[in-house]
């Protein structure tokens, strides 16, 4: 697994509203899996969050499901709540999916991006919205590379080193858990 040391990321200008201009806490975390893209694409899309988060990183608590989705998994718009298992939520919403609508990844690429924002739990004190997109690159015929970025916005600046501190402290862990599961379960097809 690659981490990555540049500047904060930003989403594609297409993506990026008045509210999300301003540069928050980000990290970024990358693994390669032994599977073609279609494969890790077939398996990323409808994945089950518990499967990818089952374990907590510090105060971050283990995802135990989802509910209330409002659409299919790799349609912009679509929209769910995500449960964890110290009775807080989030909600999830797509920003971007390329391919989409069941498509499969063309030209070697694909790319998932989503906004998550009410926060029922401590987070809520901390952020308004945090903003992730997944990328995935075939490198060779059985190889995937896949990206996860994440970037979150202070609910103030006062917020910043708080939201720095438990980056660098836990996110990135749960970041690296989580896209070690992405390829694990990538790989198993």
């Amino acid at each position: 697994m690659v981490m990555h040391a540049h500047g904060p990321w930003t989403p594609p200008p297409a993506l990026i509203s008045a509210e999300q201009s301003s540069r928050g806490p980000s990290a970024e975390v990358s693994t390669t899996a032994a599977a073609p893209l279609a494969q890790v694409w077939a398996v990323f899309v409808p994945i089950d969050l518990a499967q990818v988060f089952p374990n907590g990183s510090g105060p971050i608590p283990a995802v135990v499901g989802t509910s209330d989705q409002t659409g299919p998994w790799d349609v912009v718009g679509s929209a769910r709540r995500v449960r964890l298992a110290d009775g807080t939520s989030v909600r999830e919403e797509i920003l971007a999916s390329e391919p989409c609508d069941g498509a499969a990844p063309r030209e070697g690429r694909a790319r998932f991006a989503y906004r998550v924002d009410e926060f029922t739990g401590p987070l809520a004190a901390l952020t308004t919205a945090a903003f992730g997109e997944w990328s995935f690159v075939e490198t060779a015929p059985d190889r995937t590379q896949i990206t996860w970025r994440y970037r979150f916005t202070p609910r103030s600046a006062l917020m910043t080193p708080l939201l720095s501190a438990l980056i660098a402290l836990f996110w990135r862990t749960y970041m690296r858990r989580g896209i070690e599961n992405v390829r694990r379960l990538g790989e198993a097809g």
